[in-house]
């Protein structure tokens, strides 16, 4: 029988390729993933294996709160005094680390999506891991050295004038050299900077070290010396690791930031498959059922029912297969596709060589090969059920099948589940949030295949409702298409449900962001009373403290208030909390959305007092009155009484918030995140806007905007993300897209004897091309419906328990109309090649085709 299965796949090499090419893209998907995100983690090990060099013993400051957005404390600049003196140290050096902002030629900061400008300051050269091509380190209070990446894309060479800003005013410096990380031209698409000490000390306004790095002694081993600098810094709350285990944590601690890229690529890797999935079943029933004469030949000619089924596996086995091996290899190519498509959206991640691991063929392999098996398993056992006797009928194009009860039952079994699964996952406890996530995403995957089982009923309704409009237009060429749709309901179905999956994601995430604008413009136009907002124009990095004193002094501001923004840790209460700083003047820019207090509050928090976000503390057990202790960034213990407790609807403020005197003094917090001006009574916005941009043209960084504004500029960001996304879909639509060319190309070939009737009574070729189109169209339309209905009702359910935090349900019908007319377009552009063989269909072979 495995003769007669490959003879057959080689007698169908147009259907196996077409069956083979979904497989190949949902596994390319899988595999590139590997690649790309094995490349990102070895890469990040070998530049931080570089930032080692020379380094045997590196000593760093414990982070009082674990989080991947707070900083550790400096050290003490005693600390390298100490360490150099310890038993086995050759020498020790500090390095002191930093923000800056980089100026281009127009005098704008040179804003990265990677993150800020990184500042480093100068190291002797045992210990130096950057390579200057060009040039030298800077000697220098004025000279500075860049990386490469930036100088090649800025047009600078060594010599020539660079304006750097930080904590103090902008200030010129000449290129001393341009410098790289081995091969590497950046930080992973941020720019960096390399100053002496004392520079980087004077414009970051810092004391002290991010790290002491020591070298050990000829013949001393850099655990000995680790061991020495221990005993000598005992007491101290540092970290003691040789360079190798320094560079490892920092690569762990960088994969583990970076880990959600190869969930959320996987993500949608699973969904191409399953898409794909869904096409393999269609390919296959259509075959079987084509092959009926030909399963009963063999069943007449002594082929058992087991024959037969390890005959159709066995093809499922090979398609997977040879599929899976060219996926793998699709997938080496689409790894620097992902990387070029993620730096086009501002995440350029460094690339040190391309990285295969074993496992990336294996998975590959695995995953291929049970997606093609799972998904021919059906068709195989329908394949077993055909009679000896069918051997010697007429062949015929199949009827309508019968749907049956029970899976009508089924379907609405699994849908209710899924439905279940998917709100205890949203309302219920169920632990930690991977934990939730894993059985939100079981429960839509159960409704979309409870959904997909239920599709055929669906068929006949809404295939009259598509159609209709249709046949009116086109007559009978129309009529005809939309009851060759209805003809067999469940290929229909199959083939609509595929494209249904990636359409109720776009839905759904197109819903979910119109609806993260609208409640941010909502809580935004109720709660902001601020005519002006300052921000850093990367959107993240925090601004000097001077810049809202700057803001006071512009004509027409009546009064500034900033905030800052911090972590901290609360005992009994698991993981950190975002902690905001406030001063007396916040009532005159923002109107906080009190559950117990009052504006009163604010500026009586002066001391150990806060206020605290409702939804945080109910979930806590905490309430005004209470006192919590907390450990701030700098490694102070905090007692705060709870004065207050408010609704953080408006994204300006953390789940607890302190005044700004408390955050200077226990949580060391030295910039501000944001700063808000209240302008006097008939003063234009864009006026004020104009005067505070003059105001601050010495902190290039700061980026004043109106408040209309600042909603445009969090849209933009919202739209780059959904733009992300889109391109991440894109490949399951592609993919459902072939199954409608497969579908119709195995329909056409069903109907060949059909096709040359109706060329005989006076079809036209462009006639039976439109009726193929039509068909296309009105099997996409279904699709499209489906995955409105599914993307909707997704949206809805899950927007549900985020009510509570201000988030607005919001449906862009203009938006989705669209999609569902792109939809229709694509079934056309679908259909082409089918109608064209459809068109070209012998008349006189046609009428004798048996």
């Amino acid at each position: 029988m495995l003769p007669i299965a490959l003879k057959g796949l080689l007698a169908r090499k147009l259907r196996t390729a077409l069956t083979g090419f979904a497989v190949v893209l949902g596994v390319a998907f899988v595999a590139g993933t590997f690649v790309f995100t094995d490349t990102i983690d070895a890469s990040f090990k070998d530049l931080f294996e570089r930032t080692q060099k020379g380094v045997d013993v590196s000593v760093q400051a414990k982070k009082p709160v674990d989080d991947d957005f707070t900083l550790a404390p400096l050290l003490p600049s005693s600390t390298l005094e100490r360490v150099a003196e310890t038993e086995g140290v050759d020498a020790a050096a500090g390095q002191l680390e930093g923000q800056a902002s980089l100026l281009d030629a127009k005098g704008e900061p040179i804003v990265s999506n990677a993150g800020p400008t990184m500042l480093f300051s100068t190291v002797e050269e045992r210990f130096e891991p950057l390579d200057y091509g060009e040039g030298d380190p800077p000697d220098t209070a004025n000279e500075v050295a860049i990386d490469k990446a930036t100088a090649d894309d800025q047009g600078w060479e060594v010599g020539d004038r660079i304006t750097v800003a930080a904590r103090t005013p902008a200030k010129p410096y000449t290129i001393a050299g341009i410098a790289t990380l081995g091969d590497v031209e950046n930080i992973g698409g941020a720019s960096f900077l390399t100053m002496t000490l004392d520079e980087v000390r004077r414009v970051t306004q810092q004391d002290g070290f991010s790290s002491v790095v020591a070298a050990a002694e000829e013949g001393t081993t850099p655990e000995q010396v680790k061991a020495n600098v221990q005993r000598t810094l005992a007491g101290r709350p540092v970290e003691v690791r040789t360079g190798k285990e320094q560079a490892d944590e920092q690569a762990q601690e960088i994969g583990e930031a970076l880990g959600f890229i190869r969930t959320a690529l996987l993500v949608f890797a699973g969904v191409a498959l399953l898409v794909g999935g869904f096409l393999i079943f269609n390919t296959f029933t259509v075959t079987v059922a084509q092959r009926t004469r030909e399963f009963a030949l063999l069943r007449t000619l002594g082929a058992s029912r087991g024959q037969i089924l390890r005959s159709v596996l066995a093809e499922t086995v090979v398609i997977g297969l040879l599929a899976s091996a060219l996926g793998v290899a699709a997938g080496l190519a689409l790894a620097p596709a992902l990387s070029a498509m993620l730096a086009a959206f501002g995440l350029d991640l460094p690339n040190t060589g391309t990285v295969i691991e074993p496992r990336t063929i294996i998975v590959g392999f695995i995953v291929g090969t049970i997606a093609t098996v799972v998904s021919g398993m059906v068709p195989a056992r329908r394949a077993t059920r055909v009679e000896p006797v069918e051997a010697m009928r007429d062949s015929v194009t199949p009827g309508a099948g019968r749907i049956r009860r029970r899976r009508v039952v089924l379907a609405a079994g699994l849908t209710v589940a899924g439905l279940a699964l998917l709100v205890t996952g949203l309302f219920g406890d169920v632990g930690s949030a991977s934990a939730t996530a894993s059985l939100m995403g079981l429960g839509a995957l159960v409704v979309v295949f409870g959904v997909a089982l239920l599709a055929p009923v669906l068929v006949r309704p809404l295939a009259s409702a598509i159609g209709r409009p249709i046949e009116r237009v086109q007559g009978l060429t129309g009529r005809l298409a939309r009851e060759n749709a209805v003809r067999q309901p469940q290929r229909t179905a199959v083939t609509a449900s595929a494209l249904m999956i990636g359409l109720a994601l776009v839905v759904f995430v197109t819903i979910f962001a119109a609806g993260a604008r609208a409640s941010f413009d909502k809580v935004i136009d109720e709660q902001v009373s601020a005519s002006l907002l300052v921000l850093n124009k990367d959107g993240y990095s925090p601004m000097p403290s001077d810049v809202a004193d700057r803001l006071r002094e512009v004509d027409g501001v009546q009064a500034v208030s900033a905030l800052r923004f911090e972590t901290g840790k609360v005992r009994g209460v698991k993981g950190t909390v975002p902690a905001t700083g406030v001063d007396a003047n916040l009532p005159k820019v923002l109107r906080l959305d009190w559950e117990r207090g009052s504006d009163a509050l604010i500026s009586g928090l002066a001391g150990s007092r806060a206020l605290i976000d409702t939804t945080w503390a109910d979930s806590h057990d905490l309430g005004v009155g209470d006192t919590i202790h907390v450990t701030t960034p700098a490694g102070k213990q905090v007692d705060y009484a709870i004065a207050g407790s408010f609704d953080s609807n408006d994204f300006l403020t953390g789940n607890l918030v302190v005044s700004t005197t408390a955050m200077v003094r226990d949580w060391n917090s030295r910039d501000i995140a944001v700063a808000m001006a209240a302008g006097a009574p008939g003063v234009d916005a864009a006026e004020l806007r104009r005067r505070a941009a003059v105001a601050l043209k010495g902190f290039p960084s700061a980026d004043p905007m109106t408040v209309g504004e600042y909603k445009d500029e969090i849209g933009a960001q919202v739209n780059q993300l959904l733009g992300l996304v889109f391109a991440l879909l894109s490949l399951s639509v592609i993919v459902a897209l072939l199954g409608i060319v497969n579908t119709l190309a195995l329909s056409v070939h069903e109907r060949t004897r059909e096709l040359g009737m109706l060329r005989a009574v006076g079809m036209s070729r462009r006639q039976v091309r439109r009726m193929v189109r039509s068909e296309a169209v009105i099997t996409a339309g279904i699709g499209a419906v489906l995955g409105l209905v599914l993307g909707i009702a997704f949206a809805a359910l899950i927007s549900r328990p985020l009510a509570d935090e201000g988030f607005q349900f919001a449906l862009p019908v203009v938006t989705l109309l669209v999609v569902a007319v792109l939809a229709a377009l694509a079934g056309v552009v679908a259909a082409i090649p089918p109608a064209r063989r459809a068109a070209r269909v012998d008349v006189l072979r046609a009428v004798t085709t048996e």
